[in-house]
């Protein structure tokens, strides 16, 4: 009785679905679809973390987009198991990061910034399973949470390491500008990504 109490509890925080898990005919929980998520959200962050602007100390990618909108995309599982396969490839020295790779390089000036990237999946592929991702201004919202946390791991991190005004000189004040397009622009890319299954494939 409380296992099937806490199971109903459970599926009222998460819908269990999700755009890509819609279109596959999965369940953001089904093991399956993790896999797969993980493996080929793994790649596009490998390859986003690139394309990028060089800045000092830490560059701008377009990998922040690529991570909330793949977690819009994908639910928090999928999302959560995408960041951590990354991250470890990284870790043990795959070329995935922005500059460099190993463990060391989770604990320079960029480390704060990755690790946000673990919670900042989670909480924005979890919004995405509330239903968020089918609103453009709450797929907005649910992307500028995403950032902020990443901002909160990154700067805290950096201050830390250096101090809290070159944090803030070099690793807040120059994203601001270009994550606000980027989560535009991630909004417009999740809302677009509805709107091609709703009038395509829900024909098929």
């Amino acid at each position: 009785m409380n296992h099937q109490k806490g199971s109903k509890n459970m599926s009222t925080l998460s819908s269990n679905n999700s755009l890509v898990s819609n279109i596959v005919g999965k369940q953001t929980n089904d093991l399956i679809f993790i896999i797969y998520s993980s493996i080929i959200g793994s790649i596009l962050l490998a390859l986003s973390s690139k394309i990028q602007i060089p800045l000092t100390p830490v560059p701008v990618t377009l990998q922040t987009m690529v991570l909330l909108v793949m977690s819009m995309f994908l639910g928090w599982r999928g999302a959560l198991g995408a960041t951590i396969l990354y991250l470890f490839q990284g870790a043990v020295g795959l070329p995935v990061f922005a500059h460099g790779s190993g463990i060391i390089y989770l604990f320079g000036p960029t480390g704060g910034y990755l690790f946000g990237f673990i919670v900042a999946s989670i909480l924005v592929g979890f919004l995405a399973e509330r239903d968020w991702d089918k609103s453009i201004i709450l797929t907005f919202c649910a992307m500028t949470i995403g950032t902020l946390v990443i901002y909160i791991f990154g700067i805290s991190w950096l201050a830390f390491l250096k101090d809290i005004n070159t944090a803030i000189v070099f690793g807040l004040l120059p994203f601001i500008t270009p994550d606000i397009l980027k989560i535009c622009l991630g909004s417009c890319i999740v809302a677009a990504g509805w709107e091609l299954k709703i009038k395509y494939i829900n024909k098929i």
